[in-house]
């Protein structure tokens, strides 16, 4: 044992656990603690931390304890290093002074979660109950951000939700007004069976008017301790953006392994994987999705999938589109830390070896080398399924820690002008796959299908966009899942572009 997280805030003591659960956001500190007699060994300068992909080096001091070194790390001095309501990921890597590195990586669960992420979710803890769950809100009622057309000076909005607390919830307000609180609707019960506290939550519906110059709704709950939750809902307002169009050629790299070569020396094969990624492929070339043509694509599934194919087709392929192409990535499969470096993540291959990673998987640093070097087209579209649980182990390796690929796909990735991203689950979350979805499918892959042929057409236009699939798709895997697997998504400036059409 040679890393211990400590989360004072909560009078959480030093432990070596993986992943630890926490009543809310609300942290200010985060110590890691190096142990003796790693520790000794260790140069102050030989040790950095990360909060969720980015580095913290600028928030940290280092300093000398008892049992070794303890890195604190000040989240709030800084903006962007809060945590978030769900999952968060601490990294610490120790190199000493022979050259070996020691790492281990944390997840830091809160209880409360932000069941909208269209919306802004806020806790103010009452200092004497600060280790206690606060308030948590969930809307019913919009399900996402308001549009004011801009046709009208004013207009009616339902509102409606559950709220729910530790002790018991002492008012609910909307816009400073408050509320009746009802008894919970049995239906809603069960639907939200991962929510805290959800034996003592209360229901409330309303209207609010909204006008030019309102900029957001705010829903607001109290528990008998004095803490508040605070919703914010964002009211858009003005010309509503057209629908974009592709006006070039549309390009798309389809990956798809569940057949392993490996699978009997620790690479477990998966069902729907390769069935997963023919349906996209055959979808794109639909009328309703624009009509792919055959060469602008390329389909690589199981033995085809190898570490050599998947990297000329990152080479040579995703260069083929021009500026104002569309190139679409979609890949289903395993990603995974390396058993015997878990701080190196990689996307596995169809001929991957356990034992030799480096050589045989891409790791998310060569990934992302080749998006930034070969691709040119102003639009990329990545539907990325890639983490399954029990996907890699070992005869002499039981755990493999946290997986942090989709946090890592996100982060190397992502680029808020032109790219488009959604992975399949949240940090450390299996994705699922069964022969209840769509007699076979990924749940991820099932929804993304359902979404193109118009499920996720909300505001009835006839087109999907962008936006509009990403919130279904998220939402869709959320419910059917009771909230195990919760995609992750960043749609940057892509929110209006087309990627369907429905009949």
């Amino acid at each position: 044992m040679v890393f211990e997280l400590e989360l004072p805030d909560f009078q959480l003591p030093p432990s070596s656990r993986s992943e630890l659960t926490i009543p809310s956001a609300d942290a200010s500190e985060v110590f890691v603690h190096i142990l003796k007699p790693v520790a000794d060994n260790v140069d102050y300068s030989a040790i950095r931390t990360s909060i969720n992909g980015q580095a913290a080096g600028t928030i940290s001091e280092i300093v000398s304890g008892l049992r070794g070194k303890i890195v604190k790390i000040s989240l709030k001095s800084q903006p962007g290093y809060q945590f978030v309501n769900g999952r968060n990921a601490i990294e610490v890597w120790a190199q000493n002074r022979r050259g070996r590195t020691y790492y281990a990586s944390f997840v830091v669960q809160t209880a409360t979660a932000n069941w909208n992420e269209d919306f802004i979710y806020q806790t103010q803890q009452s200092p004497q109950a600060k280790n206690l769950v606060p308030p948590q809100i969930v809307l019913l009622e919009p399900k996402r951000v308001i549009e004011f057309p801009p046709t009208l000076k004013s207009m009616v909005v339902s509102i409606s939700g559950i709220a729910t607390a530790s002790t018991a919830i002492r008012r609910v307000s909307v816009e400073g007004k408050n509320l009746q609180l009802k008894p919970n609707r049995e239906a809603v019960t069960r639907q939200l069976t991962r929510v805290a506290n959800i034996e003592r939550s209360v229901a409330f519906e309303t209207t609010a008017t909204v006008n030019l110059s309102t900029p957001q709704i705010v829903v607001e709950a109290e528990d008998e301790s004095g803490s508040v939750a605070r919703l914010l809902v964002p009211v858009l307002r003005g010309k509503a953006n057209p629908p974009a169009q592709v006006s070039g050629r549309k390009y798309a790299l389809v990956i798809g392994i569940s057949e392993y070569k490996n699978n009997l020396k620790g690479i477990r094969n998966l069902e729907y994987a390769d069935v997963d990624a023919r349906s996209i492929y055959n979808f794109l070339q639909t009328p309703e999705a624009g009509k792919f043509s055959p060469e602008d694509m390329l389909l690589l599934s199981n033995e085809r999938a190898t570490n050599a194919q998947i990297r000329q087709a990152l080479t040579s392929f995703i260069a083929k589109p021009t500026a104002n192409d569309l190139l679409v990535i979609f890949l289903a499969g395993h990603g995974a830390p390396d058993p015997s470096a878990p701080e190196n993540l990689y996307v596995i291959a169809h001929d991957t070896s356990v034992d030799n990673m480096p050589d045989t998987a891409l790791a998310m640093s060569d990934l992302r080398r080749y998006v930034e070097q070969n691709i040119k087209c102003k639009r990329v579209i990545l539907l990325l399924d890639t983490c399954h649980s029990a996907g890699l182990s070992t005869e002499t390796t039981r755990d493999l820690g946290n997986n942090l690929a989709n946090l890592y796909l996100e982060k190397l990735l992502y680029r808020e002008e032109g790219r488009a991203i959604i992975t399949s689950s949240d940090v450390n979350e299996p994705s699922h796959e069964s022969d209840k979805w769509g007699n076979g499918h990924g749940v991820f892959t099932y929804y993304v299908l359902q979404g193109l042929t118009g499920s996720a057409d909300t505001n009835r236009d006839r087109l999907v966009s962008v936006g509009e699939l990403f919130r279904y798709v998220r939402q869709r895997v959320r419910l059917d899942t009771k909230f195990l697997q919760n995609p992750r998504m960043l749609i940057g400036d892509n929110e209006n572009l087309v990627l369907a059409f429905t009949r």
